[in-house]
């Protein structure tokens, strides 16, 4: 497998996986950290229609005025939320999307109509979970640490996993990951794009590792590693370019997506 080195090497000298790379841009493996400790929270209120089979909802019909209230109430007592408000369904759904499961699995269809979204600060999110969760009118809670490159990154660009499950299916079903050719064309479109200042490289392993820390709750662990990606990111010398990035990447060969890197 391919990896990142940080020295200078001649632009087309490819050695034993080692792809080739501009004597001004060198590949550099993920920063050692900081691994964030704080996050993002997610609640949806019942709803009257019951078959989305929420134990919480079952029996009732939805959120009163007074249950709403109350939950407000709560947000705003909890020392551990920095910041919360109602979400549209657009904005429940980025949310919702950190989930590493979730991917493209559902749209703003598919999202309920009321929901709470904020930020948290570090705490014991487990009996803030509770709380929020024993709260009448709440259906689900959610929450999320920060993902692990915001402020390192502003663009992703993932590869083909091995195993297109999931948020891939859709642009790698019916093939393995990207191969080594497919990574170089798409590393020589991205040293051909003005103004990408770092172009970090993340195996599937380190990609486990950030999906565990984010999924606090349900952690990777020792799963099969065949339906996580490689992926470049990209630091930008102005993030205003990242729509002049996308256009240039997706739909490229191996390329299962381009994604801004930024909260939701």
């Amino acid at each position: 497998m391919w990896k990142p080195i940080a020295v200078v090497v001649p632009v087309g000298l490819l050695i034993a996986g080692v792809v080739a790379y501009s004597r001004h841009m060198p590949l550099l493996p993920p920063p050692a950290g900081p691994w964030p400790e704080t996050g993002t929270f997610l609640i949806f209120l019942c709803e009257d229609d019951s078959a989305r089979g929420w134990e919480r909802c079952e029996g009732g019909g939805a959120a009163t005025v007074e249950e709403t209230r109350g939950i407000e109430r709560a947000l705003a007592s909890l020392p551990e939320i920095t910041s919360y408000g109602r979400r549209t369904r657009e904005e429940a759904l980025a949310i919702a999307r950190q989930d590493y499961r979730v991917g493209e699995l559902i749209t703003v269809d598919n999202m309920p109509d009321v929901a709470y979204g904020g930020t948290l600060a570090r705490g014991d999110w487990r009996a803030l979970l509770r709380e929020l969760a024993d709260l009448p009118g709440v259906g689900v809670v959610d929450t999320h640490r920060d993902n692990f490159w915001w402020g390192k990154a502003d663009v992703s660009v993932t590869l083909c996993p091995e195993d297109a499950a999931h948020r891939f299916a859709k642009r790698c079903e019916g093939r393995a990951r990207a191969t080594e050719s497919e990574k170089e064309a798409v590393l020589d479109r991205i040293r051909a794009l003005p103004g990408v200042e770092k172009i970090y490289v993340e195996d599937p392993a380190h990609a486990a590792k950030v999906r565990d820390h984010a999924e606090w709750m349900m952690p990777f662990g020792g799963g099969d590693l065949a339906e996580l990606p490689e992926a470049f990111y990209l630091k930008l010398a102005d993030t205003g370019t990242y729509p002049q990035v996308e256009k240039s990447l997706a739909g490229m060969a191996g390329v299962a997506g381009v994604t801004a890197v930024a909260r939701p």
